[in-house]
């Protein structure tokens, strides 16, 4: 019960750190202001790119409704776990388990097609798989009694 609460808190964090790395990237985009990058690479190379888009919306937008949605679902558990109903954790997971699988593919866009790394989208990805890890082990659906 403690490890579920320390999980649900964790993922909740994680989700905020995501929606405010999120919120930075739409807002140097907005005003048009070069990131900064702490790996010396050219972030403005890869958040300004055709990848960056995915079928017309802007990545940021949909990492800003992602984590807003884990923030505010693991929330809910959280303070209320009646509200934790099978269908609904399930349909959670699922929004984060392709969370985390396009997140892969974008870390892929910047290695291989880019060659171009930005941090904020790397913390990002590495907040996803915090997520995404986190709601296996929490989840309700015994993933972990079939991984060992």
């Amino acid at each position: 019960m403690l490890m579920d609460t320390f999980l649900h808190i964790l993922i909740i964090l994680a989700a905020l750190g995501g929606f405010s790395l999120a919120f930075y990237i739409w807002h140097k985009k907005q005003v048009r202001e070069k990131m900064v990058c702490p790996l010396n690479s050219d972030c403005d190379a890869v958040i300004y790119s055709k990848y960056a888009k995915f079928f017309g919306v802007p990545i940021e937008l949909i990492g800003l409704l992602y984590y807003s949605i884990v923030a505010i679902s693991y929330a809910v558990f959280l303070v209320f776990p009646s509200l934790s109903s099978p269908l609904f954790v399930f349909g959670i997971l699922v929004i984060t388990t392709t969370a985390f699988i396009f997140s892969l593919y974008l870390t892929f866009i910047q290695a291989f097609n880019l060659r171009q790394w930005c941090t904020w989208c790397l913390m990002s990805a590495g907040l996803c798989i915090v997520i995404f890890v986190s709601a296996i082990i929490v989840s309700q659906f015994g993933f972990m009694s079939l991984l060992i």
